[in-house]
């Protein structure tokens, strides 16, 4: 398997592979970002500030179960609005 080896901008030799690398490094935090986004949002549907779902994690909530909770309240208020429509 024939590769080419770049020079980056500090003289080091990067490898095919520690570029592809490199790429990849960067598609996953825009994931991360994308991800965080999509939560932070979720959280504002049901009336969570961002600070509230900061100190939840940090006070020890795992992830899954801070989702499980945006997904109840979601339910809830989808209900409530059925519910006050009828």
């Amino acid at each position: 398997m024939a590769g080419t080896v770049v020079i980056s901008a500090r003289n080091r030799v990067k490898t095919p592979f520690q570029e592809c690398f490199d790429i990849l490094g960067e598609a996953h935090n825009e994931d991360v970002y994308g991800a965080i986004e999509r939560l932070v949002q979720a959280g504002e549907e049901v009336g969570f500030m961002v600070h509230d779902l900061v100190r939840m994690l940090k006070g020890g909530m795992s992830l899954e179960a801070l989702l499980d909770l945006i997904e109840i309240r979601m339910e809830a208020s989808c209900i409530h609005a059925v519910s006050n429509a009828a």
